[in-house]
């Protein structure tokens, strides 16, 4: 049998045909809505936050589809490392040739556009994905023309999106200067296991004429979910593994131990190494003191939160962890969350299967609020209590103050 090869996004795959429709879960849907929520209410900003590239461009992609023809979108994908290549990326994509221009010709551009759309009534939209691989330069020139259209109203809408450490980027500056202007931050939640069937599904039946019973074993797609944590773009990867490990050993079927090999392979050659709890320090003096909680996602349906409070929270199998996730996948001690005043970290025991912390793969890690924890099919998300800390900040301001008097 031919496997698909590179199943590299949710709605293609490079050896097939496309599926008849773009595989939306309801969370996409809802993301989807929620951009053209905001570009109705001419927000001058858009935040959108995937676990993984393919899932944000698949929302894009729908959303830039239900605008009208009369709307410009300038799409910025190449990577930009100066304020100059960034504006010329985005006068490139307005349908203008700046070859050989300085950063002043450029924005003078820009802004001749910008004041021929307002007066025009048109809107325009500037699309920026990858964000947490952007030099500071062009983070700082997003934050000026985010600031730039909420003095002027020129209908310009920037729609920001980015995964990993994207959300540690929106609570520091430049960024965090203009967050407020996107209202609430639009997340997408990873594949639920039935999606994730679902999307191996569609890239078995647009590969061939086989269908995913005679591809896939049927306990390998629970565990490619788990040890994938519903990712799109890791599900696509180690699927790609897995069809690529069984063409070498001549078999039709991925199994579970054929998918778990996968897996560990993906590891080794990714560098992942062994690691020591013991021998790794976490320096987290520099934070400030914090009140927060895990909201912790069993299952779907099984979804608690734990209040943080000085000490240790343990995680793992053992019915002796804080937080216990009954799953093969996941170590005795897995892993240990450490929160004080100054703030909380995380620290992966050792474990079989590794830790990740918005999708990347971590030993150590000061986390900071958003950030997303996933290990095996848990997901844990540390929340800051923004109006609990401004409480407790103005408590200590207050004895402050009655001390000095």
């Amino acid at each position: 049998m031919s496997y698909p090869r590179n199943p590299a996004t949710l709605t293609d795959t490079q050896a097939g045909a496309e599926p008849s429709v773009p595989f939306l879960t309801q969370s996409h849907r809802n993301g989807v809505d929620q951009l053209s929520r905001s570009f109705a209410r001419q927000r001058p900003l858009a935040i959108l936050i995937g676990e993984g590239r393919a899932t944000s461009r698949m929302v894009i992609d729908e959303f830039l589809s239900r605008l009208d023809p009369d709307v410009t979108v300038a799409r910025v994908t190449r990577s930009c490392e100066t304020t100059s290549e960034f504006m010329g990326e985005v006068i490139s994509a307005l349908g203008f040739e700046p070859k050989e221009l300085g950063l002043d010709d450029l924005e003078n551009i820009f802004s001749m556009y910008l004041a021929f759309q307002k007066s025009h009534h048109q809107r325009t939209i500037i699309c920026i994905e990858n964000v947490q691989e952007r030099d500071w330069w062009v983070l700082d020139k997003i934050r000026r023309l985010v600031e730039t259209e909420c003095s002027n109203q020129f209908g310009l809408m920037l729609l920001i999106a980015g995964q990993g450490q994207f959300k540690e980027l929106l609570n520091s500056l430049p960024l965090s200067a203009v967050i407020d202007a996107a209202g609430r931050r639009i997340s997408l939640a990873p594949f639920t296991l039935p999606e994730t069937r679902e999307y191996l599904r569609r890239t078995v039946e647009a590969a061939g004429d086989k269908g995913i019973d005679e591809v896939f074993e049927y306990h390998a797609i629970p565990l490619i979910h788990e040890l994938c944590g519903g990712v799109p773009d890791e599900i696509a990867s180690l699927a790609s593994r897995c069809f690529e490990s069984a063409k070498q050993k001549g078999v039709d079927v991925v199994t579970r131990d054929l998918a778990k090999s996968a897996y560990e392979l993906g590891r080794s050659e990714s560098g992942v190494a062994d690691f020591d709890p013991e021998s790794t320090m976490v320096n987290v003096t520099s934070i400030e003191p914090r009140i927060a909680r895990l909201v912790v996602q069993l299952t779907s349906e099984d979804v608690r939160e734990l209040t943080l409070r000085k000490g240790n929270i343990l995680i793992g199998r053992s019915k002796l962890c804080d937080i216990r996730i009954d799953s093969e996948f996941v170590s005795r001690r897995h892993a240990l969350v450490s929160y004080s005043p100054g703030g909380a970290t995380i620290v992966d025991l050792g474990s079989t299967n590794g830790t990740t912390v918005d999708g990347c793969e971590i030993k150590a890690h000061v986390l900071v609020p958003g950030e997303t924890i996933v290990i095996g099919n848990c997901r844990i998300e540390y929340v800051l209590d923004e109006e609990l800390q401004a409480h407790f900040e103005k408590a200590e301001q207050a004895a402050e103050i009655e001390l000095n008097l």
